[in-house]
């Protein structure tokens, strides 16, 4: 049975409902490179029988539909290749999923319906995510269309092409390496940091650029990357 091939009404509500971030990793994940991930794979189309005696084990009803929004989740693409055909033996953890995604699915349907009910628009959001994707606009660019006054934006773009979302910003600051201007830049780079960074990288409060570069440390005197000046396991002299 060949792969269901979604919509890009689809992929947005999956993505919106289900944290913004990969399922998989738990990093927080731009809507453009969100693919779709079955929890329970898409191979059991192919067998039935087994289909059915997971059905039962899982207390899942005999209407769930593997290629259905009980069944979807947003990931990365390299996430979701390792991931491949994995099957999961039963876990109150794997139950709790499973039984969320059921929950959640008549909302994130209608979601989705509210944007494809109409197959032009559908297609005219397709057209603007690819253009998105290769920054040949960008989301000030789409303001002009909105009935409201644009109101401060969720997410913020990072300089390496991620998005940020500011619920997920657990500190804020100019980067505070030593320079005048950060590395690449002729001025001090304000910089964020996700929860999802070590509280290592969070506590340097560094440019990314600025932690990577390799530097003579002033502490144990050998070249490594500023990041790690008194790292134990690296500079050698916390």
């Amino acid at each position: 049975m060949g792969k269901r091939r979604f919509k890009d009404s689809e992929r947005y509500a999956v993505w919106l409902h289900h944290e913004k971030r990969c399922w998989l990793c738990r990093v927080p994940l731009r809507l453009f490179e969100a693919t779709i991930d079955h929890y329970l794979p898409e191979s059991l189309l192919d067998h039935p029988e087994q289909f059915a005696q997971i059905r039962t084990q899982w207390g899942l009803p005999e209407n769930f539909n593997i290629n259905g929004f009980e069944n979807w989740l947003p990931s990365h693409q390299h996430c979701n290749q390792l991931k491949g055909a994995t099957e999961f033996e039963f876990t109150p953890a794997h139950s709790i999923i499973v039984h969320r995604l059921l929950e959640r699915a008549p909302d994130v349907q209608k979601t989705a319906m509210s944007i494809g009910a109409n197959t032009k628009k559908d297609k005219v959001i397709g057209y603007i995510l690819a253009a998105l994707e290769k920054q040949t606009v960008t989301l000030d660019d789409l303001q002009i269309f909105a009935k409201e006054p644009p109101t401060e934006p969720d997410m913020i773009r990072l300089d390496n092409g991620y998005w940020l979302h500011k619920q997920d910003v657990v500190r804020e600051c100019d980067c505070q390496c030593e320079r005048d201007s950060c590395v690449d830049t002729n001025k001090k780079v304000h910089c964020y940091f996700s929860r999802g960074l070590s509280d290592w990288v969070i506590q340097a409060g560094l440019y990314w650029k600025c932690y990577d570069e390799v530097v003579m440390c002033p502490r144990c005197e050998h070249p490594h990357k500023r990041g790690h000046i008194g790292r134990a396991e690296i500079c050698g002299r916390p």
